[in-house]
């Protein structure tokens, strides 16, 4: 379990800081700070000694969805024809 916090903490900071720019649309930062604090929470409830899986519902299972939104609006920015 401490590699899954590492990494979940690693992606909640990243999404911060790779969707803080105006460059994407509102949405796509607002699923990204979603994700985020999903991920800093069920990271959180592990270092406290919570039994938590990857897969386990709510947490932390409930951030991958916001997290899939967020790519998928980084690929649509990047492919956008007027770009």
């Amino acid at each position: 379990m401490p590699s899954y916090v590492g990494g979940i903490s690693l992606w909640a900071a990243a999404l911060v800081m790779v969707s803080a720019p105006k460059t994407f649309a509102l949405w796509m930062r607002l699923t990204a700070v979603v994700a985020a604090v999903l991920f800093v929470v069920s990271a959180g409830l592990i270092l406290w000694g919570a039994p938590l899986l990857p897969t386990s519902t709510p947490l932390p299972a409930a951030g991958y969805p916001f997290l899939v939104l967020t790519f998928i609006g980084w690929i649509w920015t990047l492919l956008k024809p007027d770009r």
